[in-house]
Formats: structure tokens, sequence, C-alpha cells
């Protein structure tokens, strides 16, 4: 770790995971199994990551997220709607949101009150194609925002009436006014730019001071914001395309980055997940229903 014109530098992180994942996103840490859990995307499986090993279990065409359940189990997001799982990643039951075949599911998280949100996206990155859906714990389907174009990372400030929100393809985290009764998007603001950052935010994770952490696509670096928005961290890997993070591990600070061999499959670390210890805690991440 080092310190250059007051950004944290980290280095040394350790590689894991299983290296052939493709396009490797939506890392969650697991607490009830010490576990962590993250998607190849487009091969449509939930891979994990635990004391044992890693174990590759297969959801369907594309998953593109999967969270804890409340009473067990676990929610996926599939490439066009949603999927109950249970405590060993089976399908129970789906959900169908959309039948539009040029459209999938990318990337999301739980809110407080245990609302799924998830964004959908064109395979081909038409703009404006996307929408925000949001899956009650009665399992209804209620849209959030349309014309999103590659919606990413998920989260929301302590309080809770504030959401964080990727949009890659502007470049820019978002922070929405947030009405937790309803669950719903109000005023949207510019939380960050990053159009003169190398590569795009991607997934980001909240620690537990307020700090954001974001994946930057094509970037090859996860960097760190504090609640105003200024870099107070970098995190450089060695590969081009980080996709999401989560912070979690046995000692509760570790940062897992899920990476991405899309576009660059000479990498030799592209597709596996880096770890290390960044000295902060995750914020509470939440189960779905």
């Amino acid at each position: 770790m080092s310190s250059a014109a007051g950004v944290i530098q980290h280095t040394g992180g350790q590689w894991i995971g299983d290296p052939t994942a493709f396009h490797a996103e939506g890392a969650y840490w697991d607490a009830r199994r010490n576990a962590l859990l993250y998607v190849d995307m487009l091969r449509g499986d939930i891979l994990t990551h635990d004391d044992d090993g890693d174990t590759r279990t297969s959801v369907g065409d594309v998953v593109a997220l999967v969270r804890a359940r409340r009473d067990g189990g676990y929610i996926a997001a599939t490439e066009r709607g949603f999927a109950l799982l249970d405590d060993e990643l089976s399908v129970e039951r789906a959900i169908p949101v959309f039948d539009d075949t040029s459209i999938r599911m990318n990337e999301g998280a739980c809110d407080a009150a245990g609302r799924l949100y998830c964004g959908s996206m064109a395979y081909d990155y038409t703009r404006g194609a996307g929408t925000l859906y949001r899956l009650d714990p009665d399992l209804s389907v209620h849209v959030v925002l349309e014309r999103v174009t590659i919606p990413n990372g998920l989260v929301w400030t302590a309080e809770g009436t504030i959401a964080l929100h990727a949009e890659t393809a502007d470049d820019r985290i978002y922070a929405y006014e947030f009405d937790t009764a309803t669950g719903t998007f109000g005023e949207r603001s510019v939380f960050v730019d990053l159009s003169d950052a190398p590569g795009s935010p991607d997934g980001i994770a909240l620690d537990a001071e307020g700090g954001v952490w974001a994946a930057m696509f094509g970037g090859g670096a996860v960097r760190r914001f504090d609640a105003s928005g200024r870099m107070t961290d970098l995190v450089p890997l060695d590969v081009t395309n980080p996709t999401s993070c989560a912070i979690g591990g046995l000692n509760g600070t570790t940062l897992f980055v899920t990476t991405s061999r899309q576009d660059a499959p000479d990498e030799a670390r592209a597709g596996q997940v880096c770890s290390i210890d960044v000295g902060v805690h995750a914020a509470e991440v939440y189960p779905f229903g």
C-alpha cells in the first residue's frame, strides 16, 4: 500500500476463483456461508468460492446477479427475468419480466426493504433501450427507470434516501433521491463524472465509511470515492476489464474484484477474481424478501 497526492494505492492482491470464467460479474459476499458468489454472466453460471475451492452451477443461458433471500435460498436475475433458487442454487421458480430477445438483464442490488432492482440493456448497446426493474418481496415487478443504456452497480447511502447507480455508457455514477417507503427513484444528480478517467464505471460497492468502490471496465483498476465524490483510493489490476466488486471475506475487509475476458482473451488473469485487503468493512448488503 502506498500513498501519492492524497490517494492511497493498494497493491499485492491475490488471484482466486475459476480461471475459465469468460465474463465474471456480480460479486457478492455471502456471510451466511462465508463464500464469495459471482456469475459467469454470458454462460449462465453461478460461481462459488470458499475454503473448499470453486464450484460452478448452471442456472440458464444468462445469469446477471445472485443475492441471498432473507428466509433461505437465493434470488437470481436471468436473461429476461428473475428466478428463485434453493440453497443449492437450483431453480425453484422462474419469474419472467420481458420477452424481447435483443435485451438482457445486467446488474442490480437489494434495498433495505428487501426489494431487488435490476437493470436491463440491449445486446448491441443501443442507447436508451434498457429499463431498471424492481422485484418486490411479493414477486410483483415494477418499472423504476426507463431509457437506461448500460445500468450497472447500485448501492444506497447509509440513511437510505440516496441511491447511487452507475451508467457505464455515460461514464458517470448518478445519485438519485430515493423514497424508502415506495422504492421509487426521484431527482437525479451526478455523484462523480469519470469521463476523463481510464475506462468506465461498472459494478460498485459501498463501504462502512460511505466510500464507493467502482470497478473501471477498460481502465484496469478499482477507484474509491468518498461521500463527496473525491477519489481517495486506487487498486491497480493486471487485467483491463474489472467488472464488479464486493467487500467481505473472513476478515471482513477484503475487496473482491471480478474481471472479464471479453475483448481481452490473452490476459492471463482475465476472468479470475482479485482479492485484496483494503482495511475497511462493507456497508450492510441486504437480502431479498
